[in-house]
C-alpha cells in the first residue's frame, strides 16, 4: 500500500493490518476517554479527523467593530437618580398633568380644527373599505349561484333598453333628461 498525504486515509490503513485475512473484521472505532456530548459534530468523528479538520480549516477570526463613535448619536444624557423620592412611578403622574394642562389651555379648539380633515379623510378612507369589501362580498356571493349573473344581465339590459325607449327617442325628451343631469351636476359641485 503507498503512502498517502490524506490524514483519513492514514488513520485506516493504521488500523487494517497489512496481510488479507479470509474473515475481514470492519475496524473498531478509537474509544477515547471523554464521550463527546450527544449531538455534536464530532460524536461520529475519530481523534485523528477532529485534528485534520481542526488543521486544515483555521475558524474564522471575528470582524472587529470600528471603534469610531456614531454619526448620529451626538450626545449621550445621564439623568440622575431622585434622591428621597416618595412618588413611586412619577412618569405617569408627570403624563396625566402634561395631559390636564393641554386639555386646560383651550387650545383643543385649534388642534381640533387642524386636525378635521385629516380625521375625516381617513374615516372616508377606512368606510370605502368597509363598503367595497361587503360589496365585493355579496357579488362574489351572488357569483356562485349558478343562474344569477346571467339573469342581472339581462336584467340591466332590459331596464336600459326600456330607459332608452321612455326618455331618448323624442327630441324634447332627451333635452329633458339633458337638463336634469346638468341640474344635478351642478347641485353635486355645488353651483
Amino acid at each position: 500500500m503507498e503512502p498517502s498525504d490524506d490524514p483519513l486515509q492514514a488513520a485506516e490503513s493504521a488500523d487494517n493490518p497489512a496481510s488479507p485475512s479470509a474473515n475481514p473484521v470492519p475496524p473498531s472505532p478509537q474509544v477515547s476517554e471523554a464521550e463527546p456530548v450527544q449531538g455534536s459534530p464530532t460524536e461520529s468523528a475519530t481523534p485523528t479527523e477532529v485534528e485534520a479538520v481542526s488543521e486544515a480549516e483555521p475558524a474564522p477570526a471575528p470582524e472587529t467593530a470600528a471603534t469610531a463613535p456614531d454619526p448620529v448619536i451626538a450626545s449621550t444624557v445621564t439623568i440622575p437618580a431622585q434622591e428621597n423620592s416618595t412618588d413611586a412611578g412619577g412618569e405617569w403622574d408627570l403624563l396625566v398633568e402634561k395631559i390636564k394642562t393641554w386639555i386646560d389651555s383651550k387650545e383643543l379648539g385649534s388642534v381640533w380644527s387642524q386636525a378635521q380633515l385629516p380625521l375625516r379623510l381617513i374615516g372616508g378612507l377606512i368606510l370605502f373599505v368597509i363598503v367595497s369589501t361587503v360589496y365585493s362580498g355579496i357579488l362574489g356571493t351572488i357569483n356562485k349561484v349558478p343562474l344569477a349573473p346571467g339573469l342581472l344581465e339581462l336584467t340591466g339590459v332590459i331596464w336600459l333598453l326600456n330607459y332608452a325607449r321612455c326618455n331618448l327617442v323624442r327630441s324634447s325628451d332627451r333635452k329633458r333628461v339633458i337638463n336634469s343631469i346638468g341640474s344635478t351636476w351642478n347641485k353635486f359641485v355645488g353651483r
